[in-house]
């Protein structure tokens, strides 16, 4: 698995197109529908999931841990919305909260991780 992580527009899906080869036909984008589709190689804006899944009542902690080896082979790309000042509504702080609990599973158990800042990445793992 390959994390791919950062701020709001910051290139982060170009990133991997030109780092690892991908196009946008090779990537799910995740929505706050449903549970992300995991046929193809790349997850895109997995964070949105994670909104969806917190406004459905939902744990997506534990859609991740469920899904670990289905995971394993995949490149997630997701929001870091962990920056900044603490959301007053609690839906949102269980958001920042899980988005944050999420990345640290998946980092765990990824064999490279990425930040990407201006379009730039920085290996972290």
């Amino acid at each position: 698995m390959i994390l791919v992580f950062g701020g709001a527009y910051q290139g982060k899906k170009e990133y991997v197109a030109r780092t690892f080869g991908y196009t946008l036909a090779d990537m799910h984008q995740c929505s706050e529908k449903g549970e992300p589709e995991l046929d193809k190689p790349v997850i895109t804006d997995f964070e949105s999931y994670v909104l969806g899944a917190i406004k459905r009542g939902e744990n997506p902690v534990n859609f991740v841990n469920n899904n670990r080896l289905r995971l394993r082979d995949k490149i997630i790309v997701i929001t870091d919305v962990g920056s900044g000042v603490v959301p007053i509504s609690k839906e949102q702080r269980l958001y920042r909260d899980n988005v944050g609990k999420i990345m640290q599973i998946i980092s765990r158990d990824a064999q490279q991780v990425y930040r990407v800042f201006c379009g730039i990445g920085e290996k972290l793992k």
